[in-house]
């Protein structure tokens, strides 16, 4: 009896350890299978396709869609709006009679080049270099036998503000077929060098308009007026048409722009047409923008 009682007493002893330390053993076997799967789990989300020697493991993930259409949308508007804004820019005229914007010169610009082949670029570059030589130098001619005038900046007066001989005459001519007071008509003044007198945006003398008033008037069905824009484009561009513009050349601009500026290509005022050209190659980069809308 005393020893079934010590015999019970060993089994009952056992089982007290045992059976923890048994639990704790499945406990911690259960922890590490976790630990284990969820660093496998890690390391798959990090890499979406990982690989050992024998099993490739490829996870699907999601690939952001792009959608072509909506960039392209982006990248038109983006594209319209700046030929927008390069349409509504101001494009400032010589004498002009009312402002216009550079989309409206432009227009004007390109009719002219399909009746005379020249470049609207080189065109409106012509403009811009008579608005920047003459906007602050305007004369009254203010003696028609002699052709002096008066400066309006500061009433100085400018001997050879319009060749008395060559110029006034049909000056007096175009200002009575357009009811202007001859006296009292703003012209260019005379520069270091040669005469003044030019009328208009397009800057011409009295004896060239002439030379193109019938051209000008064969095309608008209308008297020809020097200080009308369209008229002055009209000028402009069959003169530089004329002169060698129609190539559409280098060599051939800048000569077309030589002999507007001084009657010659031969002239050592360089700076006229070099600097037309460097404005021409800046307005064909805005209309580039223009023809992309």
């Amino acid at each position: 009896m005393k020893n079934n009682q010590k015999g019970f007493i060993v089994l009952l002893l056992i089982a007290v350890i045992a059976v923890p330390a048994i639990i704790w053993l499945v406990s911690y076997k259960t922890h590490q299978a976790k630990t284990v799967t969820t660093k496998v789990e890690v390391g798959l989300q990090a890499n979406t396709t990982s690989r050992n020697e024998n099993n490739p493991i490829t996870i699907n993930a999601p690939i952001p869609v792009v959608n072509p259409t909506v960039e392209s949308d982006s990248v038109s508007i983006k594209n319209n709006e700046a030929a927008d804004e390069i349409r509504a820019r101001n494009f400032e005229l010589l004498q002009a009679p009312y402002p216009i914007t550079f989309g409206e010169a432009l227009d004007m610009a390109n009719y002219v080049s399909k009746l005379t082949k020249i470049r609207p670029a080189f065109l409106l570059a012509i403009f811009q270099e008579e608005l920047a030589l003459e906007k602050f130098d305007m004369c009254y001619v203010t003696n028609l036998e002699t052709g002096d005038g008066i400066r309006v900046t500061d009433n100085l007066v400018r001997p050879k503000t319009m060749h008395p001989t060559r110029d006034v005459p049909p000056f007096i001519d175009i200002m009575k077929e357009l009811g202007r007071d001859p006296l009292n008509t703003l012209v260019t003044c005379p520069m270091s060098f040669g005469w003044g007198g030019a009328m208009g945006p397009a800057d011409f003398i009295p004896s060239t308009w002439i030379l193109y008033k019938q051209k000008i008037e064969s095309i608008t069905k209308k008297p020809a007026d020097p200080w009308n824009s369209s008229d002055a484009f009209l000028a402009a561009g069959l003169f530089l048409s004329d002169t060698g513009a129609k190539s559409k050349t280098y060599s051939g601009e800048w000569k077309a722009a030589m002999i507007y500026f001084s009657g010659s290509a031969s002239s050592p005022h360089h700076f006229y047409a070099d600097g037309a050209l460097k404005i021409a190659e800046k307005i064909q980069k805005d209309i580039v923008v223009i023809e992309a809308e």
